[in-house]
């Protein structure tokens, strides 16, 4: 008994350390291994919690208090609250518009350790007719028709999802649309939030006065409320940003006529009152710079604006909100200057920073890839990026079942 249960530490211990690589013969090994009652379970449980969500899907098989443990919303809870502080690299997800095919995905590690330029193995799951407007929690929110008819939760990670539940609404918005989803933690509900763009200014529209909830659960819902009293409209991309309980959009005001009053602001919906508000970006724009609306990201769970500058020895200089809603915590965490081999007229979306100081970055000007080190202040690699136009999400790894949420079963892909 005393080397059974040593053994299972050091294979623990050996797991850990490879971070979810574990090779064939320790997989091999770890599937003869009786586990149970060995250890106690919550030490189990401690070490399980520190481990790859890919590694932990592989320990499922070792023995049935394993799978029960790993299986259980709990820990998928647990684990998904321990990523939020340590800041595993996300997936890159995405979904090519307007064209037959399935949901891609890849690595933000991959693309930064590509230093040759090789390409890089993405994984795809079938969505066709299927839209990707939204990522929270590893769960990505799928939408299918237009106008829309279903909605599907997707985990990537797990490669399981939902089936599609029904969309029960119709609005007369057209296009002119912006969407949203994220995690109410207050009700442990899932919601997505539609609204119509310019909707201060539409009298003919039945979201006039205004927004679309869907809340998924065993029981779907949705039910409208109200817009808020300021007028604002988007330009750009239409998907919120979910961060702290709430969704995120950078707006504008588009009844101001005087070119250099306008000023971009941030929309923020509250997935647990269902009430929107504003907030101040860290630099004003003119109405010149509609062209340029700085892209909106999340980094290390906060909010972050990616300012370009042509004709200014900064290439662009990335701004975080360091505590969500104080509009004094704006904080800028770094600049890229010019003559490091990017070229300066370029639209940045800051996607991830590793450990070793690089940031990952797309140039929406040429859809390309590229790593910056920020310690050495130089251009590390390029890759490729071949879907040009497809909106990136970032989506970290998760055990969250897509299933728990809409009350039916999941289903493998």
């Amino acid at each position: 008994g005393h080397n059974l249960e040593r053994e299972n530490i050091y294979i623990l211990h050996l797991s850990f350390l490879k971070d979810g690589n574990p090779n064939c013969l320790m997989t091999t090994r770890m599937k003869h291994l009786e586990c149970e009652d060995n250890l106690p379970r919550d030490l189990i449980r401690e070490i399980l919690l520190r481990l790859p969500v890919r590694l932990l899907l592989q320990l499922k098989i070792v023995c049935r208090s394993w799978n029960s443990l790993i299986s259980s919303p709990e820990f998928a809870n647990h684990q998904l609250q321990r990523s939020m502080l340590t800041q595993p690299p996300p997936l890159l997800c995405w979904k090519v518009p307007k064209r037959a095919g399935d949901v891609m995905h890849c690595s933000s590690q991959s693309l930064i350790l590509d230093r040759q330029h090789q390409p890089t193995t993405f994984g795809s799951h079938p969505a066709d007719g299927k839209v990707i407007w939204g990522s929270c929690n590893g769960l990505l929110c799928l939408l299918q028709g237009y106008p829309f008819d279903t909605l599907t939760l997707l985990n990537p990670s797990t490669r399981s999802v939902s089936p599609s539940v029904p969309f029960e609404c119709s609005h007369k918005c057209g296009k002119l649309v912006f969407f949203g989803f994220g995690y109410d933690i207050l009700h442990d509900q899932y919601k997505f939030v539609m609204g119509c763009r310019g909707s201060s200014l539409i009298t003919d529209s039945k979201v006039r006065s205004g927004a679309i909830v869907f809340t998924f659960g065993a029981n779907p819902f949705w039910k409208t409320v109200d817009h808020p009293v300021f007028p604002y409209d988007i330009h750009g991309t239409s998907n919120g940003i979910f961060v702290s309980g709430t969704l995120n959009w950078i707006v504008y005001d588009p009844t101001i006529s005087t070119s250099y009053e306008f000023e971009w602001f941030l929309l923020t919906f509250d997935l647990e009152t269902e009430l929107f508000g504003r907030l101040r970006l860290p630099v004003t724009r003119s109405r010149y710079d509609l062209s340029e609306m700085p892209p909106l990201q999340l980094h290390n769970n906060c909010l972050s604006v990616c300012y370009p500058t042509p004709h200014k020895p900064i290439i662009c200089t990335l701004w975080i909100m360091k505590e969500h809603g104080v509009e004094s915590s704006w904080t800028k965490l770094l600049a890229i200057p010019f003559d490091v081999g990017i070229s300066p007229y370029v639209s940045v979306a800051s996607l991830y920073i590793s450990q070793d100081h690089n940031l990952l970055a797309l140039n929406q000007s040429d859809g390309n890839f590229f790593v910056y080190n920020l310690r050495q202040n130089q251009l590390v690699s390029r890759v490729p990026y071949e879907h040009f136009g497809a909106c990136i999400f970032l989506c970290q790894e998760s055990l969250v079942s897509p299933s728990h949420y809409c009350g039916l079963k999941t289903i493998q892909v």
